[in-house]
């Protein structure tokens, strides 16, 4: 049984954990993207009190076409922690001060749709990793769904 001292600590590393976690605000769930278009992902995050320091992201697309079989034209019960599809873009991420109603902090990235994606639902993906306290390794995988249509 856990003692009142380990459920507070645990509820702080959540809380921890929680804050450091970014958001992608664009584009939104079910946004329409084309092949071959090139369009920004805003990934923000919320400025905090528990210091961290912020090492790399990388932004994938990965077709949902025949990986969700009892839902199809979705990406319901797809999961990307573990294959984040083609990825877009891989570097630092260095997010910058912007108080623009979703987060504190923010950074664009210009990606673009590779010109073979298949048609279809599909997952955009931010695998993010940062050092919180300098020391504690945080990584998340954050999806959003999104439609790639044809021309």
């Amino acid at each position: 049984m856990l003692s009142f001292k380990s459920v507070i600590a645990l509820a702080c590393l959540a809380a921890s954990a929680a804050a450091q976690s970014v958001i992608i605000a664009s584009p939104i769930a079910n946004s329409t993207l084309l092949p071959g278009e090139t369009f920004v992902v805003d990934v923000d995050r919320p400025d905090t009190l528990t210091g961290s320091q912020e090492v790399a992201i990388a932004i994938g697309l990965l077709s949902c076409v025949g990986l969700a079989p009892r839902s199809p034209g979705t990406c319901d019960g797809v999961n990307t922690t573990g294959n984040i599809g083609r990825v877009l873009f891989s570097g630092t991420y260095a997010p910058t001060l912007v108080g623009h109603g979703h987060a504190d902090l923010a950074q664009n990235f210009s990606v673009q749709v590779p010109g073979n994606f298949p048609i279809g639902p599909a997952i955009l993906s931010v695998a993010h990793f940062a050092l919180v306290i300098g020391t504690e390794p945080f990584l998340e995988v954050v999806p959003q769904q999104v439609i790639v249509v044809g021309t």
